[in-house]
């Protein structure tokens, strides 16, 4: 499996004037200070910053202005970013830079192929799916100083751009999910995407057969026979002809306009529903805010309650409010439109009335009469039927629109039906890409580290006979007391990092973890977790560890390349101007 390896940091702030360089050992780092406030845990999330990921920082932090210089390599090739707020630019050994304008799009798209990243997301707004950023690849490879020993999976921020991910990502990261199958998932979703559009205008055909039907006039004698128009004059054939016509487009234009009406119509009725129910499940969560998950009380399904979850919430109904904003706006222009056909239609009308004063068409229907002598006695008799130029032409153009209507929505059915067969098959080979004695090894294999992981870090007071899978984190999250239920999330995100190495279909980077020493872990437990980090890692594996000067990582600092920070913290003003040049130079 090829390795990621960090190899050096350059960041510098024009605004204070101040820079900084460090470097890494391609096996064992130490980031270390005697004060808790100068900046360990910014250096480690600026190496993630740097590559296009958002870790939490603070706003002091922010005001410095920074940018960074990330040069790191996998296997044999060196790459260097640079980044500057959103404006990032890529250049790989031997090469000249690549600049992007944002993170996500094709600087993703690079930074995946490099990486061996093969995990798509659907898009939110279209479903199709596309390549995530960076941050979702390094999910697995740092474990963050807030964030992470609380909330599993959830080390950067802007992860909720994407719904329903963790599911999605977890099972990549560990193998249950093949690149096979995103490559599947790719042609399901453009399948989807077109069947979605075939089913909309399924619904408007619908409702233009509807309209049409309001807009063609019955005529009793549904045949009017070529004999009668024979009668007519070629004058006036020619006239009918050009009315025909003029009538046809206008009433397919009404019928195509009334659909679209109903259509948008029948869409704000959802949006407004859809904002409804978003705010309820905010006013929802708001009140269950001291729970970790929310049970919907409609379909039973246990969401999580965080922080991160309400924010999207709210995302949604601003964008369902935009979506209602734009809806109403169409929808006006579409009742204006008719309006306007309207008229047209009125004074074609008018014309017709013009001829109907010079000719007459008469046609005969037979009828059945009782005489009144006798009630069983009957006959049948003609009478003769009127009808107008107007009820002929309005009649021919419905019915020739209807016609054309119901052949365009018998076409379109059979292909969203196709296009169902194809999901079909798509799925079906999906669930083929694993057998079940494949997902059960993982699954096992799984359980199997974990539990070794447990025993190492003295955290046997968590039930691991509940936690037989990797989508399990949350169960891992709440076992234990603070000091134990801290080693147990280690377990897990240790157990993690070596099922990439085992399973995983993706380049590996190093481990970066800040601060192990979580809720005051007992000194014999520290120094476990200093062990299995210092002599129980593959021989493969760069680690950066955050911690504070303590007797207890002694054992690591001797094998370590250490940093230290000082009272300057991060930034030095004394190396600003030569580490100005570095960057421009390199």
């Amino acid at each position: 499996m090829p390795n990621l390896k960090f190899k050096q940091l350059l960041i510098v702030s024009s605004s204070t004037e101040t820079a900084n360089l460090f470097e890494f050992n391609e096996k064992l780092n130490l980031i270390v200070a005697v004060d808790n406030s100068v900046g360990k845990s910014t250096l480690a999330k600026l190496l993630f910053w740097g590559l296009g990921c958002e870790p939490e920082l603070d706003s002091k932090w922010n005001s410095t202005d920074s940018k960074t210089l990330v040069v790191f390599s996998v296997d044999d090739v060196e790459y260097s970013v640079k980044r500057y707020k959103s404006q990032i630019s890529l250049k790989e050994q031997g090469n000249d830079y690549v600049d992007y304008e944002k993170i996500g799009g094709d600087f993703s798209q690079r930074m995946a192929k490099i990486l061996g990243f093969k995990a798509l997301l659907p898009n939110r707004k279209t479903g199709l799916m596309v390549t995530p950023p960076p941050a979702f690849y390094f999910l697995p490879f740092y474990i963050d100083q807030k964030r992470s020993w609380s909330n599993a999976w959830d080390n950067f921020e802007k992860l909720a751009q994407f719904e329903n991910w963790k599911s999605i990502i977890v099972k990549y990261h560990v193998g249950l999910l093949t690149p096979k199958h995103f490559q599947l998932e790719t042609q399901k979703a453009e399948k989807k995407d077109i069947q979605k559009s075939i089913k909309e205008e399924i619904v408007k055909i619908e409702t233009t057969l509807e309209v049409v039907e309001n807009y063609i006039p019955t005529i009793t004698n549904a045949t009017v026979k070529s004999d009668k128009f024979e009668t007519l004059t070629e004058e006036i054939k020619v006239e009918l002809n050009d009315l025909q016509l003029s009538q046809e487009k206008l009433l397919s234009s009404l019928a195509v306009l009334n659909s679209e009406r109903v259509y948008l119509e029948q869409q704000k009725v959802i949006t407004e529903k859809i904002i409804a129910e978003l705010d309820k499940d905010y006013k929802y969560t708001i009140e269950n805010i001291e729970e970790d998950e929310v049970e919907c009380p409609l379909c039973g399904v246990v969401h999580e309650n965080s922080i991160i979850n309400r924010a999207s919430i709210m995302t949604d109904k601003i964008q369902a409010e935009n979506q209602l904003e734009s809806l109403l706006t169409e929808l006006e222009k579409v009742k204006k439109k008719l309006v306007n056909k309207d008229k047209d239609l009125y004074i074609a009308r008018e014309q017709i009335k013009g001829i109907n004063e010079k000719y007459i068409i008469e046609d005969e229907k037979e009828v059945i009469e009782t005489t009144e002598a006798n009630d069983d006695s009957q006959g049948l008799n003609k009478e003769k039927v009127i009808i107008d130029f107007n009820q002929i032409i309005e009649n021919i153009a419905g019915n020739s629109i209807k016609q054309n209507v119901i052949e365009d929505k018998t076409s379109k059915l059979v292909k969203s039906d196709d296009l169902s067969a194809d999901i079909r098959k798509i799925g079906k080979e999906q669930k083929a890409l694993l057998t079940n004695e494949e997902i059960e090894n993982i699954n096992l294999s799984f359980s199997s580290i974990f539990t070794k992981y447990i025993g190492l870090l003295d955290a046997e007071a968590v039930n691991t006979s509940e936690i037989n899978s990797p989508l399990q984190y949350n169960k891992v999250i709440k076992e234990g007391g603070a000091a134990e239920g801290s080693r147990a999330i280690l377990a897990y995100y240790l157990t993690i990092f070596s099922m990439v190495e085992k399973f995983g279909n993706e380049v590996k980077a190093g481990l970066v973890i800040d601060t192990p020493n979580q809720q005051e872990q007992s000194d014999s437990n520290y120094d476990k977790i200093v062990d299995i980090l210092t002599n129980r890692m593959s021989d493969t594996t760069q680690i950066i560890m955050c911690a504070m000067e303590n007797e207890h990582i002694e054992p690591f600092r001797e094998k370590a390349k250490v940093i230290t920070l000082d009272k300057n913290k991060l930034l030095n003003k004394t190396r600003y101007v030569e580490l100005s040049n570095y960057y421009l130079n390199n």
